[in-house]
């Protein structure tokens, strides 16, 4: 389970006073209209509920602390009243953002919502940590399929070897076809999975040097204040 941790500023009052104060955007008064917070607020709420619904007995509580998952200085009675505070109304779903509506998802399926919708070709957790791992996790299954591929031509050249088969033109047609995709299947797998890798280090690499870029502006800036 992948569970962020919650932001010691989301327990302060005076940050949701002055940040997630939820006021009608100005010269609007239309009902159902978004406020001037821009969503934020629900999102917030959102967090806060999502480990309301977590913690519900005092050992998750003890298990999220010893995990880091929330701040050292919150006790146990000062939770319970937060969350008493937070479930205050009947219906707290309208006033949360609904992508907490659904509760958990699974780290395979949040890596495929962000891998067709929000970043193309990047998960929201990368599988591969290692070079290394990527190539051994994608050669593992071109192994696999080759090995698979030997066995059918192994039976298939049996077959063409009896009276049976060796004489059926579709049989015959069945096993040219399959040769060919058995020579440049694992061809263009393999290339495939180069051109993946490519895709991969180019694009980690210019993300780390962005990245390193905008750090060093961000020192300077700071320098020169």
């Amino acid at each position: 389970m992948c569970v962020k941790p919650l932001p010691h500023f989301l327990l302060e009052p005076r940050f949701w006073r002055e940040h997630l104060r939820c006021s009608p955007p100005p010269g609007s008064f239309a009902v159902g209209q978004s406020c001037a917070c821009g969503g934020r607020r629900e999102r917030a709420l959102g967090l806060l509920f999502s480990y309301a619904a977590l913690i519900a007995y005092e050992s998750d509580f003890h298990i999220a602390r010893a995990n880091y998952l929330l701040p050292q200085e919150v006790q146990w009675q000062a939770w319970r009243k937060l969350v008493e505070e937070l479930l205050t109304p009947e219906h707290i779903y309208p006033l949360i953002d609904p992508r907490f509506h659904y509760g958990e998802l699974r780290l395979s399926r949040l890596n495929k919502i962000y891998l067709l919708w929000k970043t193309p070709l990047r998960g929201y957790v990368s599988r591969w940590n290692q070079y290394g791992s990527f190539f051994q996790d994608n050669l593992a299954w071109v192994a696999s399929s080759t090995v698979y591929i030997a066995v059918v031509l192994t039976a298939m050249q049996v077959g063409l070897a009896t009276n049976a088969l060796g004489k059926s033109k579709a049989f015959q047609s069945a096993s040219y076809g399959f040769t060919v995709f058995s020579i440049l299947g694992p061809l263009v797998a393999v290339g495939f999975i180069m051109a993946l890798f490519c895709y991969m280090f180019i694009n980690n690499w210019i993300s780390t040097n962005t990245y390193g870029r905008k750090r060093l502006e961000r020192i300077r800036n700071s320098r020169t204040e």
